[in-house]
């Protein structure tokens, strides 16, 4: 099975990789980036068993990134799927945080890349949240991560309206339906998200900085936004818009294509902070 599955993902990343063009994003992330709410206190995990009864991947295997890998992280079909990710990118992923608020751990977590494929071996599409756990899980399990969550104050930014006015398309899939969002810098596109939802993914592909949605505004969303990025913004990614040097900054993009805003702010945060972690064994 794991032979199987590495043929999987190497087919599939020459698929996505020959959809991409210099103007658009396709590569895509159809990323199922639910938002789940981290509120247990004490340890995340107090032992490699993990949390006894929650969803798992049936099969997963991890191995070490090579250098020309191209960052990758997807959900496809049953399966979760990444290509040069950091085990901080499965922290930020798993439980919804920014880089911020993950503290504590070596040095690796950041600068050792992986690629994984997990199978829970299910007939129907785990949801969101689930995925999530499995994450979770496949990192006590197999990095044996222990953790605890403790608050501290950190600088923030604040989604709100501009004062133009948001200017949003709702949209047309079922109220029901996942978040999907796709990133490349300078680009970033979502559909069938919240506000809510909308902050997650500029916290999670785009900012320094945890986002937080203030703006009052209800439903959901189809919504694309362009700017020329900055250095931090194009890190990791070897493909961008050759035309985006013409458009402005992030800040000043959001307010002028969507009517929204991104203030600074200051609030207590809740960090999540590593006790102890393993690099896995290679399979």
């Amino acid at each position: 099975m794991p032979l199987q599955m590495a043929v999987y993902r190497m087919e599939l990343k020459k698929t996505l990789l020959s959809r991409m063009n210099a103007a658009y994003v396709r590569m895509l992330m159809s990323l199922a980036i639910g938002l789940m709410t981290v509120s247990v206190l004490g340890q995340v995990h107090t032992s490699s068993g993990g949390s006894p009864g929650a969803p798992r991947f049936q099969v997963a295997t991890i191995k070490p990134s090579r250098p020309e890998e191209t960052r990758l992280t997807l959900i496809a079909g049953n399966r979760f799927v990444t290509a040069d990710t950091s085990v901080v990118d499965l922290l930020k992923y798993a439980f919804g945080l920014d880089e911020q608020e993950i503290v504590g751990g070596p040095r690796w977590l950041k600068t050792s890349k992986f690629d994984l494929v997990g199978d829970p071996e299910t007939q129907t599409r785990p949801s969101s949240d689930d995925f999530k756990k499995m994450v979770q899980n496949l990192l006590t399990d197999r990095f044996h991560l222990t953790a605890h969550h403790e608050t501290r104050y950190l600088s923030v930014l604040e989604l709100v309206p501009a004062k133009s006015g948001p200017k949003l398309n709702k949209s047309t899939r079922p109220p029901n339906g996942i978040p999907s969002v796709a990133y490349l810098p300078g680009q970033l596109t979502v559909a069938n998200a919240s506000m809510v939802d909308f902050a997650a993914f500029l916290q999670r592909f785009v900012t320094d900085y945890p986002v937080f949605d203030q703006t009052g505004i209800t439903g959901k969303y189809d919504l694309a936004v362009r700017w020329t990025p900055n250095e931090l913004q194009t890190e990791g990614s070897r493909r961008g818009d050759g035309k985006n040097g013409s458009l402005p900054g992030l800040y000043t993009a959001i307010q002028e294509q969507l009517g929204l805003k991104l203030q600074a702010g200051k609030r207590p945060v809740q960090v999540l902070a590593v006790d102890h972690i393993d690099m896995p064994s290679e399979n």
